[in-house]
C-alpha cells in the first residue's frame, strides 16, 4: 500500500450583496399637468458598476434614462403618484427605488357669472350733494339716480356672497375742499353711514361692509377731472364743452362722492370708476351752480303816483 496527502486552501466567495438606490422628486406637489424633475441615487455595498433602467410612474408619463428622468402629469388625475426605477449591477443583481408625487386639485373654475358680477358691483361712485347729507338729516343727500345705482349694486353683491361669502365692500368718503378740515371729515363720516344704511336696509349684511372717511384728504386733481370729462363716452361733444368750461364747479361735484371697492379673501378685486353722472335727470342737484350763474328775479320799477287834480273853484 501507499498513501499521499495534500493541502487545500478553502477561500471565502467574493460578496454577493445588491445594489441600494433611493429615489428623489422635485417638487412634491404639483398642478394637473405640471413636470417633476427624478433623480436617482444607486451604489453598490460591493463596489461593482451599477445602471439605472425602468422609470415607471402609476400615472402621467416618465421619460429619460439613467440615473435622471421627468415626469409630466399631463392625463393625470388628482392624487398621489408613485414612481419607480430599478438598479442593476454588473452581476445582474438588482435594486428598486421609489418615490411619491402629489398631483393637486384643479382650482375651482370662475363661473363667468361671477366675473360679471364683479365687474357691475363697483361700476360707479356715488355722489352728494354739496354739504348732504346734513347733521340734522343723516339720510338726506342720496338724490334718485344714486339711489337706484345701489339698489342695483346691493343686488348684484348679494347674489355674490353666494359664492363668496367672505367678501367684503368698502365705503371710502370724500368731500371738496371748501370748508375746514374737521367739518369735511364729520361730513364724509356721515356719507360713509348713509350709504351704509341704505345698503343694509337693501338686505347687505352690516358685517360685509367697511367704511372709511377721508374728509378733503384725496381730492381729485383738475387734470383728473378733465381726463375722466374727456374721456365720458356717454357725453355729446356739446355737453363735454360744457361740462370743460365748468371745471372748477365740475371739480368740486366730484369730490363729493362714496368710492366703492369690492374686496374677496382680502384683497381688492374691484374699483368703483369715478364717472360722474352728467346724464342722470337729477345732476343738476349734484353739480350745483355759482351763484353768478343763478338768475335773480328782477323786480318791478316802483309805480309813480300820479297827483290828484282837485276841483276846480267855483268862480
Amino acid at each position: 500500500m501507499a498513501s499521499c496527502s495534500a493541502n487545500y486552501t478553502v477561500k471565502p466567495l467574493p460578496p454577493k450583496n445588491p445594489p441600494t438606490m433611493s429615489l428623489s422628486a422635485s417638487p412634491t406637489n404639483v398642478p394637473p399637468g405640471g413636470s417633476v424633475t427624478l433623480t436617482a441615487a444607486c451604489t453598490s455595498p460591493d463596489g461593482v458598476p451599477v445602471s439605472v433602467a425602468n422609470w415607471t410612474a402609476t400615472g402621467g408619463n416618465v421619460s429619460g434614462s439613467g440615473n435622471s428622468a421627468t415626469l409630466s402629469t399631463a392625463g393625470a388625475a388628482p392624487g398621489t403618484l408613485t414612481i419607480t426605477a430599478t438598479c442593476t449591477d454588473s452581476r445582474g443583481l438588482n435594486g428598486q427605488g421609489s418615490t411619491q408625487v402629489t398631483v393637486e386639485n384643479p382650482p375651482p373654475a370662475r363661473s363667468p357669472s361671477i366675473e360679471v358680477l364683479e365687474a357691475r358691483l363697483a361700476l360707479h361712485s356715488i355722489y352728494y350733494p354739496t354739504a348732504q347729507p346734513a347733521t340734522d338729516r343723516p339720510g338726506a343727500g342720496l338724490v334718485p339716480s344714486q339711489q337706484r345705482t345701489l339698489q342695483a349694486l346691493a343686488t348684484d353683491f348679494k347674489a355674490y356672497l353666494q359664492s363668496k361669502p367672505d367678501a367684503h365692500l368698502v365705503l371710502e368718503g370724500h368731500a371738496d375742499v371748501r370748508g375746514t378740515d374737521e367739518y369735511n371729515q364729520r361730513l364724509t363720516e356721515r356719507r360713509v353711514a348713509s350709504v351704509k344704511a341704505y345698503l343694509v336696509a337693501q338686505g347687505i349684511p352690516e358685517s360685509n361692509i367697511e367704511t372709511v372717511a377721508y374728509g378733503k384728504q384725496r381730492n381729485l386733481t383738475t387734470d383728473e377731472v378733465r381726463a375722466s370729462i374727456e374721456g365720458d363716452t356717454d357725453l355729446t361733444s356739446e355737453e363735454r364743452r360744457r361740462a370743460l368750461a365748468r371745471i372748477t364747479v365740475i371739480k368740486l361735484a366730484s369730490n363729493r362722492r362714496v368710492d366703492v371697492t369690492l374686496k374677496s379673501a382680502g384683497q381688492a378685486t374691484e374699483t368703483s370708476v369715478r364717472k360722474f353722472p352728467f346724464n342722470a335727470a337729477d345732476a343738476l342737484s349734484l353739480i350745483g351752480g355759482r351763484e353768478s350763474e343763478r338768475k335773480k328775479p328782477v323786480k318791478p320799477a316802483p309805480r309813480r303816483k300820479r297827483p290828484v287834480k282837485k276841483p276846480a273853484a267855483n268862480p
